[in-house]
Protein backbone atom coordinates (compact mmCIF):
# COMPACT_ATOMS: atom_id res chain seq x y z
CA UNK A 1 0.00 0.00 0.00
CA UNK A 2 1.20 3.55 -0.88
CA UNK A 3 2.17 6.28 1.41
CA UNK A 4 -0.11 8.97 1.83
CA UNK A 5 -3.49 6.34 1.46
CA UNK A 6 -6.07 6.87 4.34
CA UNK A 7 -6.20 4.17 7.19
CA UNK A 8 -9.26 3.59 9.26
CA UNK A 9 -7.09 1.50 12.44
CA UNK A 10 -9.53 -0.33 14.83
CA UNK A 11 -8.14 -2.11 17.57
CA UNK A 12 -8.28 -2.07 21.13
CA UNK A 13 -7.39 0.42 23.77
CA UNK A 14 -5.37 -1.25 26.32
CA UNK A 15 -2.05 -0.95 26.68
CA UNK A 16 -2.02 2.19 24.34
CA UNK A 17 -0.57 -0.02 21.72
CA UNK A 18 -2.99 1.54 19.42
CA UNK A 19 -1.12 4.81 20.04
CA UNK A 20 2.30 3.03 19.32
CA UNK A 21 0.76 1.64 15.54
CA UNK A 22 -0.85 4.56 14.94
CA UNK A 23 2.36 7.21 15.30
CA UNK A 24 4.53 5.00 12.96
CA UNK A 25 2.22 4.79 10.42
CA UNK A 26 1.79 8.27 10.80
CA UNK A 27 5.70 8.35 10.61
CA UNK A 28 5.81 6.07 7.02
CA UNK A 29 3.50 8.79 5.19
CA UNK A 30 -0.05 7.46 5.84
CA UNK A 31 -2.98 9.18 7.31
CA UNK A 32 -4.57 7.33 10.13
CA UNK A 33 -8.08 7.83 12.31
CA UNK A 34 -8.59 5.51 15.00
CA UNK A 35 -11.76 3.58 16.83
CA UNK A 36 -11.99 1.59 19.96
CA UNK A 37 -12.75 -1.64 19.64
CA UNK A 38 -14.87 -1.19 22.64
CA UNK A 39 -15.33 -4.86 24.39
CA UNK A 40 -14.64 -4.26 27.98
CA UNK A 41 -15.08 -2.18 30.60
CA UNK A 42 -18.03 -2.07 33.38
CA UNK A 43 -20.76 -1.08 31.08
CA UNK A 44 -19.88 -3.50 28.18
CA UNK A 45 -19.82 -6.53 30.99
CA UNK A 46 -22.93 -5.17 32.07
CA UNK A 47 -24.64 -5.16 28.47
CA UNK A 48 -23.51 -9.08 28.27
CA UNK A 49 -25.96 -9.84 30.62
CA UNK A 50 -28.53 -8.96 28.76
CA UNK A 51 -28.89 -10.18 24.99
CA UNK A 52 -31.33 -6.75 24.30
CA UNK A 53 -28.98 -4.42 25.56
CA UNK A 54 -25.89 -6.31 24.06
CA UNK A 55 -27.71 -5.64 20.89
CA UNK A 56 -28.20 -2.03 21.23
CA UNK A 57 -24.63 -1.86 21.99
CA UNK A 58 -23.12 -3.04 19.23
CA UNK A 59 -25.71 -1.57 16.89
CA UNK A 60 -24.74 2.23 18.28
CA UNK A 61 -21.15 1.41 17.67
CA UNK A 62 -21.49 -0.19 14.36
CA UNK A 63 -23.63 3.07 13.37
CA UNK A 64 -20.63 4.90 14.71
CA UNK A 65 -18.02 3.15 12.49
CA UNK A 66 -20.42 2.96 9.25
CA UNK A 67 -20.62 6.64 9.88
CA UNK A 68 -16.86 7.09 9.82
CA UNK A 69 -16.46 5.25 6.81
CA UNK A 70 -18.91 6.97 4.46
CA UNK A 71 -17.82 10.00 5.78
CA UNK A 72 -13.91 9.63 4.96
CA UNK A 73 -12.43 8.32 1.61
CA UNK A 74 -10.53 5.54 3.02
CA UNK A 75 -7.87 3.26 1.39
CA UNK A 76 -7.40 0.65 4.22
CA UNK A 77 -9.11 -0.78 7.02
CA UNK A 78 -7.12 -2.25 9.22
CA UNK A 79 -8.89 -4.40 12.40
CA UNK A 80 -6.91 -5.54 15.20
CA UNK A 81 -9.37 -8.17 17.06
CA UNK A 82 -12.85 -6.68 15.90
CA UNK A 83 -14.58 -8.22 18.43
CA UNK A 84 -17.49 -6.09 19.27
CA UNK A 85 -19.35 -6.27 15.63
CA UNK A 86 -21.72 -8.27 14.70
CA UNK A 87 -20.62 -11.40 11.71
CA UNK A 88 -23.07 -9.34 9.76
CA UNK A 89 -21.57 -6.23 10.02
CA UNK A 90 -18.68 -7.80 8.54
CA UNK A 91 -19.87 -9.23 5.93
CA UNK A 92 -21.54 -5.96 5.34
CA UNK A 93 -18.55 -4.17 4.80
CA UNK A 94 -17.30 -6.33 2.66
CA UNK A 95 -19.70 -6.58 0.27
CA UNK A 96 -20.40 -2.85 0.36
CA UNK A 97 -16.91 -1.01 0.42
CA UNK A 98 -13.82 -1.76 -2.02
CA UNK A 99 -10.98 -0.21 0.29
CA UNK A 100 -8.35 -2.72 1.59
CA UNK A 101 -9.84 -4.91 4.65
CA UNK A 102 -6.74 -6.08 6.81
CA UNK A 103 -7.44 -8.17 10.00
CA UNK A 104 -5.01 -9.15 12.66
CA UNK A 105 -5.69 -11.31 15.68
CA UNK A 106 -3.74 -11.75 19.01
CA UNK A 107 -6.18 -13.63 20.63
CA UNK A 108 -6.40 -17.58 20.03
CA UNK A 109 -9.21 -18.29 18.22
CA UNK A 110 -9.87 -20.73 20.84
CA UNK A 111 -10.01 -17.51 23.15
CA UNK A 112 -12.03 -15.28 20.46
CA UNK A 113 -13.45 -17.16 17.50
CA UNK A 114 -12.59 -14.91 14.68
CA UNK A 115 -12.93 -18.03 11.88
CA UNK A 116 -16.22 -16.97 10.24
CA UNK A 117 -14.29 -13.05 9.73
CA UNK A 118 -12.05 -14.41 8.01
CA UNK A 119 -13.28 -14.81 4.48
CA UNK A 120 -14.63 -10.80 4.71
CA UNK A 121 -10.88 -9.84 4.52
CA UNK A 122 -8.33 -9.42 1.96
CA UNK A 123 -5.43 -10.59 4.17
CA UNK A 124 -6.07 -11.74 7.68
CA UNK A 125 -3.05 -12.24 9.86
CA UNK A 126 -2.70 -14.14 13.47
CA UNK A 127 0.05 -13.90 16.13
CA UNK A 128 -0.50 -17.43 16.88
CA UNK A 129 1.47 -20.08 15.17
CA UNK A 130 -0.64 -23.25 15.53
CA UNK A 131 -3.73 -20.63 14.15
CA UNK A 132 -2.35 -19.87 11.13
CA UNK A 133 -1.09 -23.55 10.49
CA UNK A 134 -4.64 -24.83 11.20
CA UNK A 135 -6.45 -22.07 9.21
CA UNK A 136 -4.09 -21.06 6.51
CA UNK A 137 -3.36 -17.51 7.46
CA UNK A 138 -0.52 -15.43 7.59
CA UNK A 139 1.53 -15.58 10.90
CA UNK A 140 3.19 -12.75 12.42
CA UNK A 141 3.99 -12.41 15.81
CA UNK A 142 4.07 -9.28 17.95
CA UNK A 143 6.03 -6.06 17.80
CA UNK A 144 8.35 -4.39 20.05
CA UNK A 145 9.58 -0.71 20.02
CA UNK A 146 13.11 -0.16 20.18
CA UNK A 147 14.81 1.16 23.10
CA UNK A 148 16.16 3.92 24.38
CA UNK A 149 19.76 4.57 25.45
CA UNK A 150 18.60 5.62 28.85
CA UNK A 151 20.86 4.08 31.80
CA UNK A 152 18.61 2.20 34.38
CA UNK A 153 19.93 0.22 36.97
CA UNK A 154 18.53 -3.34 37.35
CA UNK A 155 17.86 -4.24 40.37
CA UNK A 156 15.37 -6.74 39.86
CA UNK A 157 15.11 -10.21 39.25
CA UNK A 158 12.07 -10.90 38.12
CA UNK A 159 9.44 -8.65 36.90
CA UNK A 160 5.61 -9.62 35.82
CA UNK A 161 2.64 -7.09 35.01
CA UNK A 162 -0.16 -8.03 33.13
CA UNK A 163 -3.96 -8.54 33.49
CA UNK A 164 -5.39 -12.15 35.15
CA UNK A 165 -6.46 -15.10 33.60
CA UNK A 166 -6.31 -18.82 34.27
CA UNK A 167 -3.32 -19.99 36.60
CA UNK A 168 -1.45 -16.45 36.88
CA UNK A 169 -1.49 -15.84 40.44
CA UNK A 170 -0.54 -19.77 41.04
CA UNK A 171 2.66 -19.55 38.91
CA UNK A 172 3.64 -15.89 40.41
CA UNK A 173 3.14 -17.14 43.84
CA UNK A 174 5.50 -20.27 43.43
CA UNK A 175 8.58 -17.72 42.11
CA UNK A 176 7.86 -15.50 44.58
CA UNK A 177 8.77 -18.36 46.91
CA UNK A 178 11.87 -19.60 45.19
CA UNK A 179 12.95 -15.66 44.62
CA UNK A 180 12.25 -15.25 48.51
CA UNK A 181 14.39 -18.19 48.84
CA UNK A 182 17.42 -17.50 46.68
CA UNK A 183 16.75 -13.51 47.87
CA UNK A 184 16.28 -12.34 44.72
CA UNK A 185 14.05 -9.34 44.34
CA UNK A 186 10.68 -9.48 41.99
CA UNK A 187 7.69 -6.73 41.36
CA UNK A 188 4.53 -8.09 40.59
CA UNK A 189 1.52 -6.64 39.58
CA UNK A 190 -1.59 -8.17 37.99
CA UNK A 191 -4.58 -6.15 36.99
CA UNK A 192 -8.09 -7.45 37.75
CA UNK A 193 -11.20 -4.84 37.39
CA UNK A 194 -12.32 -4.35 41.06
CA UNK A 195 -15.98 -5.52 40.14
CA UNK A 196 -15.38 -9.00 38.63
CA UNK A 197 -12.39 -9.04 41.34
CA UNK A 198 -14.93 -8.68 44.10
CA UNK A 199 -17.49 -11.32 42.73
CA UNK A 200 -14.99 -13.65 42.13
CA UNK A 201 -12.59 -13.44 45.51
CA UNK A 202 -15.63 -12.17 48.10
CA UNK A 203 -19.04 -13.66 46.37
CA UNK A 204 -18.18 -16.45 44.13
CA UNK A 205 -15.25 -17.73 46.55
CA UNK A 206 -13.27 -19.27 43.00
CA UNK A 207 -9.64 -16.75 43.48
CA UNK A 208 -7.84 -16.30 46.03
CA UNK A 209 -6.84 -13.00 47.05
CA UNK A 210 -3.32 -11.74 46.67
CA UNK A 211 -0.97 -8.96 47.11
CA UNK A 212 0.26 -9.09 43.13
CA UNK A 213 -3.72 -7.88 42.25
CA UNK A 214 -4.33 -4.42 41.45
CA UNK A 215 -7.63 -2.62 40.73
CA UNK A 216 -5.89 0.41 38.82
CA UNK A 217 -5.18 0.24 34.99
CA UNK A 218 -1.32 -0.17 34.56
CA UNK A 219 -0.10 2.70 32.68
CA UNK A 220 1.84 1.23 29.63
CA UNK A 221 4.83 3.88 30.93
CA UNK A 222 4.58 2.51 34.31
CA UNK A 223 5.40 -0.91 32.91
CA UNK A 224 8.11 0.08 30.69
CA UNK A 225 10.13 1.65 33.64
CA UNK A 226 9.70 -1.77 35.62
CA UNK A 227 10.66 -3.41 33.02
CA UNK A 228 14.22 -1.41 32.32
CA UNK A 229 14.82 -2.58 36.21
CA UNK A 230 14.38 -6.12 34.82
CA UNK A 231 17.00 -8.85 34.61
CA UNK A 232 14.29 -11.35 33.47
CA UNK A 233 10.62 -11.25 32.73
CA UNK A 234 8.29 -13.77 33.75
CA UNK A 235 5.74 -14.52 30.59
CA UNK A 236 2.87 -16.51 31.54
CA UNK A 237 0.74 -17.52 28.52
CA UNK A 238 -3.19 -18.26 28.64
CA UNK A 239 -3.21 -21.94 28.07
CA UNK A 240 -5.14 -22.52 24.95
CA UNK A 241 -2.68 -19.69 22.92
CA UNK A 242 0.37 -20.74 21.56
CA UNK A 243 0.96 -17.28 20.31
CA UNK A 244 3.91 -15.74 21.85
CA UNK A 245 2.47 -12.34 24.31
CA UNK A 246 3.29 -8.65 23.96
CA UNK A 247 5.70 -9.52 26.96
CA UNK A 248 7.52 -11.83 25.06
CA UNK A 249 8.35 -9.54 22.06
CA UNK A 250 8.89 -6.88 24.15
CA UNK A 251 11.65 -8.93 26.32
CA UNK A 252 13.06 -10.24 23.39
CA UNK A 253 13.58 -6.76 21.40
CA UNK A 254 14.76 -5.19 24.68
CA UNK A 255 17.87 -7.67 24.83
CA UNK A 256 16.33 -8.90 28.38
CA UNK A 257 15.90 -12.40 29.67
CA UNK A 258 12.92 -14.25 29.79
CA UNK A 259 10.60 -16.69 31.59
CA UNK A 260 8.38 -18.02 29.98
CA UNK A 261 5.38 -21.00 30.31
CA UNK A 262 5.11 -21.38 26.63
CA UNK A 263 7.21 -23.82 25.05
CA UNK A 264 6.20 -22.56 21.79
CA UNK A 265 8.79 -20.16 21.78
CA UNK A 266 11.34 -23.48 21.25
CA UNK A 267 10.38 -22.91 17.40
CA UNK A 268 11.42 -19.45 16.95
CA UNK A 269 14.53 -18.13 15.34
CA UNK A 270 15.41 -16.08 18.22
CA UNK A 271 15.29 -18.93 20.75
CA UNK A 272 18.02 -18.89 22.49
CA UNK A 273 18.31 -21.36 25.90
CA UNK A 274 20.90 -18.70 27.12
CA UNK A 275 18.51 -15.94 26.92
CA UNK A 276 15.20 -18.31 27.41
CA UNK A 277 13.60 -20.62 29.88
CA UNK A 278 10.52 -22.52 29.64
CA UNK A 279 8.94 -23.80 32.93
CA UNK A 280 6.22 -25.78 33.39
CA UNK A 281 2.79 -24.27 34.43
CA UNK A 282 2.15 -27.09 36.37
CA UNK A 283 5.12 -28.41 38.31
CA UNK A 284 7.27 -24.26 38.49
CA UNK A 285 11.16 -25.09 38.72
CA UNK A 286 13.35 -21.93 37.48
CA UNK A 287 17.48 -22.71 36.95
CA UNK A 288 18.78 -19.00 37.37
CA UNK A 289 22.52 -20.04 35.72
CA UNK A 290 21.30 -18.87 32.96
CA UNK A 291 21.65 -15.37 34.37
CA UNK A 292 25.17 -16.18 34.06
CA UNK A 293 25.15 -16.01 30.01
CA UNK A 294 25.55 -12.36 28.57
CA UNK A 295 24.72 -13.14 24.59
CA UNK A 296 22.63 -11.50 22.09
CA UNK A 297 19.21 -12.50 20.40
CA UNK A 298 19.24 -12.79 16.61
CA UNK A 299 16.58 -12.91 13.87
CA UNK A 300 14.56 -10.24 16.18
CA UNK A 301 14.84 -7.17 14.10
CA UNK A 302 11.77 -8.07 11.69
CA UNK A 303 9.36 -7.85 14.76
CA UNK A 304 10.40 -4.12 15.52
CA UNK A 305 7.21 -1.82 15.13
CA UNK A 306 8.16 -0.17 12.22
CA UNK A 307 9.19 -2.92 10.37
CA UNK A 308 6.19 -5.35 11.47
CA UNK A 309 4.06 -2.44 10.21
CA UNK A 310 5.19 -2.70 6.84
CA UNK A 311 4.74 -6.72 7.11
CA UNK A 312 1.48 -6.11 8.05
CA UNK A 313 0.14 -4.04 5.48
CA UNK A 314 2.08 -5.52 2.48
Amino acid sequence: MKPNSRILLIAPAYFGYYKMIMSVLEQQGYTVDFLEDKNSGLFYTICTKSYSLLKKYKERYQKEVLSKLDSVNYDCLLVIGGKTPNLDFWKHISESYTFKKILYQWDSFKNFDYRAMIPYFDVVKTFDSQDAKELNIGYLPLFYKKPDKSDVVQDLDFVFIGIWHSNRIEILNEIAKYADAKGLKYHFRVFHPWYIHFYMVHLKKTLQASVFFTSKTIPLGETVKYYKRAKCIVDINHPWQSGLTMRTIETIGNGKKLLTTNSYIKSEPFYDPKMIQVIDRENVTIDTSFFDFDVKYKDVERLEISNWVKELLN
